[in-house]
């Protein structure tokens, strides 16, 4: 199949919203709703007994009839319109990977530094007890520069060419396939809804269940997410044809974080310890969930060395600490591991007796700032010195 993948111009418009606030006269029924797109039947109007049963036993009901009124409106309001996206919104391709030929971007973001969970499974129903809810089957967190684009192919061209054509382009590149899917079939019945895709876009992704098509994929330090469906229905926040091929590329470029912290000395480590009992450092340096110390480490292990060689009675306990990202007994698995391996490099490599060193995992159980934010999550990942 001849590549469509190129660089083109795209587009948003808003989303048509019915009519607030509209109320049946009083002398016909005793409730009104605060968004109603439509009036009742007559057969009802003519009992304002009858009226109210329904209204107060199924509310629900009606709430879900409502919406779909309003969705519907919405979607006949695009068709008579002829509205279109007709150009980009604000944002452009990623070096990495060109655009399908014809498609327009309708959706942009890019984070500097962030966390991605990259999906390498199906989507699980949530279990018949209740125990479990909706999850992915397989997962990976990564952290890096985040950039997702959100496409709108041509009309006309099925989720199937699209994306043979990304997986052409990849393939290419040299790019690792990680994990590929297709349909209810390989991708689970609600893969569309899931964490990442859910809501993205208003509802583009989360109800377009039957022709969808999913890679991940591996380019050196660089992770790719293709997820690619034709619309079957739901509220978007720009114009939408059934059946229109969506495509949403996410592109995360796994890198250590920008660190501005500088490194503590021996002689700053020493006072805080006397003041507090305690010194936070943030000069310790690894891989996302690896426990292998980077050489950015140095300088800090030296200066831990220098404390103790300054105070021969000074015993430390070395904790790990993670931010929030995984489950708790991961994280303190981790923690753990990483703690051993910053006593094993100071007995190894400084000649620091391993009686004077206690490695302890911490997990997330102690953060000092919220784990909701990078910045935040970035403090909690520390090791900290501890006076016995």
């Amino acid at each position: 199949m001849a590549s469509l993948l190129n660089s083109e111009g795209a587009g948003a418009m808003s989303f048509p919203k019915c009519d607030q606030r509209a109320t049946l006269p009083r002398s016909k029924v005793t409730h009104r709703t605060n968004q109603v797109c439509g009036v009742l039947p007559e057969s009802i109007q003519a009992s304002p007994q009858a009226a109210v049963r329904p209204f107060s036993l199924n509310t629900h009901i009606m709430k879900n009839f409502i919406w779909f009124s309003c969705v519907l409106l919405a979607s006949i309001g695009f068709a008579q319109s002829g509205d279109t996206v007709t150009k980009d919104v604000e944002g452009h391709d990623h070096p990495l990977l060109k655009r399908y030929e014809g498609s327009l971007i309708v959706a942009y973001s890019e984070k500097a530094y962030d966390s991605y969970k990259l999906i390498l499974g199906k989507a699980l129903n949530p279990s018949a007890d209740g125990s479990q809810g909706k999850r992915i089957e397989k997962e990976q967190t990564l952290e890096g520069k985040i950039t997702r684009i959100t496409y709108l192919a041509p009309v006309g061209r099925s989720a199937l060419e699209v994306s043979k054509n990304y997986e052409n382009e990849l393939k290419a590149k040299g790019a690792e396939t990680l994990f590929s899917g297709a349909d209810s079939e390989g991708l689970g019945y609600d893969f569309g809804g899931v964490p990442q895709y859910d809501d993205l876009n208003g509802q583009l992704f989360g109800y377009s269940h039957t022709k969808a098509r999913y890679g991940a994929y591996k380019l050196e330090n660089t992770y790719i997410a293709i997820y690619i469906a034709e619309f079957e229905n739901g509220a978007t926040k720009y114009p939408v044809a059934k059946g229109q091929t969506a495509v949403q590329v996410d592109i995360i470029e796994s890198k250590p974080m920008e660190e501005k912290m500088v490194t503590v000395s021996a002689e700053k480590m020493a006072g805080s310890i006397e003041s507090s009992g305690k010194i936070a450092l943030y000069g310790i340096y690894f891989d996302t969930n690896k426990t292998a110390l980077k050489p950015e480490s140095t300088p800090t292990l030296a200066e831990i060395a220098k404390l103790l060689l300054a105070d021969p009675k000074l015993n430390l306990l070395v904790g790990g600490h993670t931010d929030n990202v995984g489950t708790f007994e991961a994280n303190r698995d981790l923690s753990q591991r990483r703690a051993a391996a910053v006593v094993q490099e100071l007995v190894s490599h400084y000649n620091v007796s391993a009686q004077r060193l206690f490695p302890f995992g911490v997990s997330y159980a102690s953060p000092v700032a919220t784990n909701e934010t990078e910045e935040g999550r970035a403090k909690n990942r520390r090791v900290e010195l501890v006076k016995m």
